[in-house]
């Protein structure tokens, strides 16, 4: 079974809340919700905003000035942003997050400073003594420099990013994304019931029919803001009436030869290549 495998380094302001978090974290791992429970409400913080139940393989290790958590999820789980949310305002002051990607064998490393996610650059300006914490040890078998490797595993933002904005954009294409999916779910549903065999093919068509009508509106738009900007009425009328039947007509068959496929480049560069080989 595929999983995302995490690594979250957590850096707190004062010794007092570094213990609450891990003693939050450690009854998580014993799976005594009841206790974990009351040293989340004394940090501040509700357990559910700490951790999600579909978590799992939980480990905590404490360390003299961090607390370090192993934790495990489905691999279409979202990033686990809600503790870094949560715990930024309530003594967190840094954290790093490495996310090993079963499926495709990748790593994900985000570095993160009072409450904003940040480049590695940056962090590691600010925290130089922590580098050999949160980053690997070179393995030589691996060819590249430590440097570069840890270069190549971080996830950079372009500026510093609140982490809570971070977040609320992940929810959103999280929910964009279902609703996608739901929607699609029910256009094939539809389909089927009005006899379409190929669903693809319908889904096709309601793209293709989308384009047509996006044509339609920017000769719509191009009319109304002809018109009323330059003389010539009937001209301007003309033209988006010409424009009303083109347009719709050019988006629909650039629409559907994308999804097919039937782009005529392919098809040469195809002969090029079988020309290739035979000779």
């Amino acid at each position: 079974m595929s999983q995302n495998a995490h690594t979250l380094h957590l850096f707190f302001e004062d010794s007092i809340r570094l213990k609450y978090a891990q003693l939050v974290y450690q009854y998580i791992a014993e799976g005594n919700t009841a206790e974990a429970t009351r040293w989340a409400a004394k940090l501040g913080v509700a357990l559910a905003d700490l951790w999600d139940a579909e978590w799992f393989n939980q480990q905590v290790t404490a360390a003299p000035g961090y607390l370090q958590l192993n934790f495990d999820t489905g691999t279409s789980d979202p990033l686990p942003l809600s503790p870094l949310v949560a715990l930024f305002g309530h003594g967190l002051q840094a954290a790093v997050l490495d996310v090993f990607y079963d499926q495709v064998g990748e790593t994900q490393r985000m570095y993160f400073d009072k409450g904003q996610w940040v480049p590695r650059s940056y962090f590691l300006a600010l925290y130089p003594h922590l580098q050999t914490i949160v980053e690997p040890a070179h393995d030589p078998d691996d060819g590249d420099e430590p440097g570069e490797r840890a270069a190549a595993d971080a996830h950079d933002p372009a500026k510093p990013l609140s982490v809570a904005r971070l977040a609320k954009d992940e929810a959103k294409k999280r929910k964009e994304a279902q609703e996608a999916a739901e929607a699609f779910v029910e256009i094939a549903k539809a389909m089927g019931k009005n006899g379409v065999k190929n669903t693809m093919d319908g889904v096709i068509g309601v793209v293709v029919l989308g384009s047509a009508l996006k044509g339609l509106l920017h000769a719509a738009v191009f009319t109304v803001v002809t018109v009323l900007l330059f003389k010539g009425l009937w001209l301007w009328l003309g033209l988006g009436l010409v424009l009303a039947i083109a347009l719709p007509l050019y988006y629909a068959t650039r629409t559907h030869s994308e999804l097919k496929g039937d782009g005529g480049d392919g098809d040469g560069d195809t002969d090029g290549e079988a020309a290739a080989v035979g000779s």
